[in-house]
């Protein structure tokens, strides 16, 4: 091979390495950016540790073009190479808009895929665990209920790999104002928080641990100590979008799935009704890469 062509050999390459940078690039910032999940992960590690065969590949090209010192560019025919060249670069160019819906594409499969997993979930748990379900709309803000809902949530999310977390949200009053209250499978961990003062040690706490109904706090004995567990401690605070979702919901007004998914976090609420109570259940989980590939 001449001087000519291993001069013209080497630009190619080089050229090729330095255009496949900036599209990784390029791809790096819009995953980055918008918190796209597209691949999965074997295939996004190939895929982050491609830069470094990138990076070598320009290296050795550039060390043989500098070692060989052919740098002179042959004038013949330069003006139907530029022509070309710029034919190149349009073409070149075009792939951005391509790659980026292709991200954005394989983005949103993702979401679509993990929403199913998660709907199919939901129901075959409804379906297959009634008296669990039951159990959870049976609400009462006591120490049996909190214990028996953790347990049941705890159970779920390590029955199904499909989520990592599962919790359920009811509505309740304090003080006769509207809240909701989140219980999931950490609710047991937190019961019994503050002590009770001492001029009220003498009161008698139920024998069962039962909240009378309209109360906002009940006294258990921890380790022989009275403590009081609060509504406020379980108040969940939603979003605007969730706030009308959940009070369409508990008004009757819905019975619909609401399915949210943001930066590799996935969540599905699921609205269960039963002689005239309701409760949201509410399955999440994250996820660092995506769904497509193997």
């Amino acid at each position: 091979m001449n001087a000519k062509k291993l001069v013209k050999a080497t630009n190619i390459i080089g050229m090729v390495a330095v255009t496949l940078l900036v599209y990784w690039v390029f791809a790096l910032i819009l995953i980055q950016v918008f918190g796209l999940k597209v691949f999965r992960e074997h295939i996004t590690e190939i895929f982050l540790m491609s830069i470094l065969g990138i990076l070598a590949v320009m290296g050795g090209t550039l060390m043989l073009n500098i070692m060989l010192n052919l740098t002179r560019i042959a004038e013949r025919g330069q003006e139907e190479e530029v022509r070309g060249g710029r034919k190149t670069v349009y073409l070149l160019l075009a792939v951005f808009p391509i790659l980026a819906a292709l991200l954005f594409g394989g983005n949103y499969l993702t979401i679509r895929q993990k929403r199913d997993i998660l709907t199919q979930s939901s129901e075959r748990i409804v379906k297959d665990n009634p008296a669990q379900i039951d159990a959870l709309t049976d609400y009462r803000f006591d120490l049996a209920y909190i214990k028996k809902s953790s347990e049941i949530l705890d159970l779920m999310a390590k029955d199904d790999l499909s989520f990592k977390s599962a919790m359920i949200i009811v509505q309740d009053k304090i003080d006769n104002k509207p809240v909701y209250l989140a219980f999931s499978a950490d609710s047991r961990l937190n019961v019994g928080g503050e002590a009770v003062p001492a001029a009220s040690q003498n009161e008698a706490v139920p024998a069962a641990n039962q909240n009378v109904e309209g109360n906002d706090n009940f006294v258990m004995d921890r380790n022989g100590e009275k403590v009081m567990v609060k509504k406020m401690d379980y108040v969940y605070s939603p979003n605007l979008k969730e706030r009308e979702y959940l009070q369409k919901v508990f008004a009757g007004q819905t019975q619909e799935m609401r399915y949210e998914a943001e930066d590799g976090h996935y969540s599905l609420c699921h609205p269960y009704r039963k002689n005239g109570k309701t409760i949201v259940l509410c399955f999440s989980d994250y996820q660092e890469y995506g769904k497509i590939g193997s």
